[in-house]
C-alpha cells in the first residue's frame, strides 16, 4: 500500500524509515552520568545560595513576549522562540530568568521589606544560528538581588559567583569585570543626547576588537541620525544641560515677536518644546568624535584592577577629565580582596560588554582556558533602571546566572 510522508510517495520499510522524529538541533537529551553530574553540581551551587540568604524561586517557562523585549535588546530577542498560543497571546519561551524574577517581584512588591535576595535554575531557550558547543536549550542556574545599590552588593553578587564555582568543583577561572556606569559617566561630560551615548557603549566591543573604526562610527551616527551638524539653532550649547524654565525664557525671549501670530499648526508653545527637544536630542559632531576617541582608548585597557585603573586614570588625564567615576571599581576591588579573591584571578576589561541591553553598571563573565570557544560559563551584573522599566519603582538590582551545561564540562 503506498503511503504519503513528506509530500512525497513510497512504500513498505522506507515507509517506517522516514515516519522517525528526530530531536531537533540544537536540543540535547541528558541521561546517566552527564546527567547526574548536571543535577549534581546544580545543587550544590543552589545549597551554597540557599546558605548565602537567597529563597528559591521558580518561574513560567512561558511569558509574555513584551516581558522579553522591552528592556533586553535586540540581540537577546532575535533569539527568542516566541509563539502565538491558541488564545491569541503572544508568548516566549524564557531566554534567562531575570526579567520573570523581576516581574515576580514588582507583582509582590508589597510583601518584602530591605533588599530581596532569590535563587534558581532550570531551561532556557535561545536560538542560535551557529556556535560550538552552544544549545538551543541549556540550564541556569543563578542570583537576583533586589534593592541594593553600591559596590558592597556588586562584590557580593561577584564572590557568591566565584564560590559557587568552586563549590561544584572548577577550579582555574577567572573573572573579567567592566562597568558600563562608569562608561555612561565620563562620555556624559562630553554633552551627548541620551541616545548617542547609547551608541557609543553598544559599539565598545566593536572599537575593542577592531571590526569598525571612529570615522566610520561617526559616519554610522549622521547616517541614523544621531548628529545635528545642519541644526542652526543659535542657542549656546550649554542650553541643553542648564535647567528647563531658564532655556525656555530664552528661546521665548529670542523668538518671541517672530512667533506673536500662528504658526502652522502648531502653538508658539508648541514650537518652544519642540525647539527645546531637538536642542537637547542633538549630539554635535566634534563632541562625539571626542568621546569615541575617549572610549577608543579605554576600551583597549584591561588588566589587573589596580594596574588597568591607574592606566585609565592617565588617559582620562591626557583628556582633561575628572577621574572620580573611576573610584567605583576601586572600591570594588578591594572588597573582592577582603573576600578573599586576589587581584590575579581578575581582569578589569574597560572594554567589556555583554549582549544584553538593560545593564547600567557593574558587569562581568565568568572564563576559563579550557572552555570551548564561543560558550559562556556564566556572568551578570546590575541593572537598575529594569524594574521601572517592567513596570515597578525606581529599585536597584543586579544579577548573575552560570550556564550549568557548560560549567560541568570543565568537571573531570
Amino acid at each position: 500500500m503506498k503511503l504519503l510522508y513528506n509530500g512525497r510517495m513510497s512504500l513498505g520499510s522506507q515507509d517506517l524509515q522516514s515516519s522517525k522524529v528526530y530531536r531537533l538541533a540544537g536540543m540535547a537529551d541528558a541521561t546517566g552520568k552527564p546527567l547526574q553530574k548536571l543535577t549534581g553540581a546544580t545543587e550544590r551551587f543552589s545549597a551554597l545560595l540557599e546558605q548565602e540568604g537567597y529563597a528559591a524561586i521558580d518561574t513560567p517557562v512561558v511569558e509574555e513576549t513584551e516581558l522579553f523585549v522591552r528592556k533586553s535588546g535586540g540581540e537577546l530577542t532575535s533569539r527568542l522562540y516566541t509563539l502565538v498560543d491558541p488564545g491569541g497571546h503572544r508568548v516566549s519561551l524564557r531566554p534567562e530568568f531575570t526579567p520573570s524574577v523581576i516581574r515576580h517581584y514588582i507583582q509582590e512588591r508589597a510583601g518584602f521589606n530591605g533588599p530581596v535576595r532569590f535563587r534558581y535554575s532550570g531551561p532556557v531557550f535561545r536560538y542560535e544560528q551557529h556556535g560550538v558547543g552552544a544549545y538551543r536549550q541549556f540550564t541556569q542556574a543563578g542570583a537576583e538581588l533586589i534593592g541594593a545599590a553600591g559596590a558592597q552588593a556588586d562584590a557580593e553578587a561577584l564572590s557568591i559567583a566565584w564560590e559557587g564555582l568552586r563549590s561544584i568543583g572548577v577550579t582555574g577561572f577567572g573573572i573579567r569585570i567592566g562597568n558600563i556606569g562608569v562608561l555612561q559617566e565620563l562620555i556624559g561630560g562630553f554633552g551627548l543626547s541620551e541616545a548617542g551615548r547609547l551608541f557609543i557603549i553598544s559599539n565598545i566591543q566593536a572599537i575593542k576588537t577592531g571590526q569598525t573604526t571612529l570615522s566610520k562610527l561617526t559616519e554610522q551616527a549622521a547616517r541614523v541620525g544621531l548628529l545635528r551638524a545642519g541644526l542652526k539653532i543659535t542657542v549656546d550649547d550649554s542650553a541643553a544641560y542648564i535647567d528647563g524654565d531658564s532655556t525656555r525664557d530664552f528661546i521665548e525671549g529670542v523668538l518671541g515677536e517672530a512667533m506673536s501670530s500662528p504658526t502652522g499648526r502648531r502653538t508658539p508653545e508648541q514650537i518652544v518644546d519642540r525647539l527645546l527637544r531637538k536642542v537637547r536630542e542633538a549630539s554635535q559632531p566634534g563632541n562625539l568624535e571626542s568621546a569615541l576617541a575617549l572610549i577608543d582608548q579605554l576600551a583597549r585597557i584591561d588588566g589587573a584592577p589596580g594596574a588597568a585603573i591607574d592606566r585609565a586614570g592617565v588617559v582620562l588625564k591626557s583628556h582633561g577629565i575628572d577621574a572620580s567615576p573611576l573610584d567605583d571599581l576601586s572600591a570594588l576591588a578591594n572588597d573582592l580582596r577582603k573576600r578573599g579573591i586576589d587581584d590575579a584571578c581578575l581582569t578589569l576589561d574597560f572594554g567589556l560588554a555583554r549582549g544584553i541591553s538593560y545593564y547600567t553598571g557593574m558587569i562581568f563573565e565568568v572564563e576559563h582556558p579550557q572552555a570551548a570557544a564561543g560558550a559562556s560559563l556564566g556572568g551578570g551584573g546590575r541593572y537598575d533602571g529594569l524594574v521601572r522599566a517592567l513596570g515597578g519603582e525606581d529599585v536597584p538590582a543586579l544579577g548573575f546566572a552560570l550556564t550549568m551545561d557548560n560549567v560541568v564540562d570543565l568537571l573531570k
